[in-house]
């Protein structure tokens, strides 16, 4: 019996500290996360990319859709995020953009960026001893928070199917509904 190789989704998500990252196969495997901690203007984020992009050798690369509507990224997460692409097309994989409010709307249509976190630690229960506390108005963004923004550009990927999607039309249709989670009425992934 052959077996298809399932295609790689390397998810990105810059901060200001470095980058969080999430490595999915299909259907709905993850396969590694983190957080890499580079000082800024060093040129040390690129070779950490390379580094990822080597190791996982992914058939797609996702990052912030930073031409969205709604998005908040600043200059010089612009510009990292345009190198990142710009090395991984190089590298011959294939570059989506995954808008950030595309990816709440996707986990927890008309909730908040906590919610679809949640709704994705619980998709992805290795991660749940990871999720920070919901945080209050006045408090910073816990930087895990990051991991999860990177597993949801990813995840939404996947779930968005279509020619977009790397997944085979067999793994969508066949396997990756038997990992549906029924959660408060709504379907998560």
């Amino acid at each position: 019996m052959q077996f298809e190789v399932p295609d790689t989704i390397l998810a990105i998500d810059p901060t200001s500290r470095g980058f969080a990252f999430a490595v999915l196969e299909a259907p709905a495997f993850l396969v590694d996360w983190g957080e890499r901690i580079i000082p800024a203007k060093t040129g040390g984020l690129l070779r950490k990319v390379d580094d990822l992009l080597t190791h996982h050798q992914p058939a797609v690369l996702v990052v912030e859709d930073v031409a969205a509507k709604g998005c908040r990224r600043r200059k010089r997460a612009r510009e990292e995020i345009n190198r990142m692409e710009q090395l991984a097309l190089a590298r011959g994989v294939r570059v989506e953009r995954a808008s950030r409010l595309a990816v709440v709307d996707i986990f927890a249509p008309g909730k908040s960026k906590y919610e679809a976190a949640l709704r994705l630690a619980v998709t992805f229960p290795v991660l749940g001893e990871h999720l920070p506390r919901k945080r209050k108005a006045w408090m910073t963004e816990d930087a895990r928070m990051n991991i999860f923004d990177a597993l949801g550009f990813a995840a939404a990927l996947m779930k968005r199917g279509g020619e977009q999607s790397p997944t085979s039309p067999r793994l969508r249709n066949e396997i990756y509904p038997r990992l549906m989670v029924e959660g408060d009425g709504d379907t998560v992934i």
